[in-house]
């Protein structure tokens, strides 16, 4: 085989390999969608208050997200989940930061 071919090659397998991590994380963000949409509007709250407070599982990934470095991202999931304007969620995740 000449070098041209072995070139070819390659880049098709390496293809094939990053279209098949491309479907596994299709399936894996279908699995996380799925599972946001089956939680319930909840009311804001501050962290720590005892009323109406965010599940833990949401508060839990918050802080993945924040220790990450992705606070937006953070914020934009705390919107989603509870429905919170942009200040209240910024606030939130900001309050989260200073625990």
């Amino acid at each position: 085989m000449e070098s041209v071919e072995w070139i070819a090659l390659s880049a098709l397998i390496l293809s094939l390999v990053l279209l098949l991590k491309v479907f596994n994380l299709q399936r894996q963000l279908n699995e996380i969608k799925s599972d946001l949409q089956g939680n319930e509007r909840l009311p804001y709250s501050s962290p720590g208050s005892a009323s109406g407070s965010v599940p833990a599982n949401l508060d839990d990934r918050l802080r993945i997200l924040v220790a990450s470095g992705k606070r937006i991202q953070a914020i934009k999931e705390l919107r989603e989940v509870t429905d919170l304007g942009l200040r209240e969620a910024k606030e939130y995740v900001d309050k989260m930061i200073g625990q």
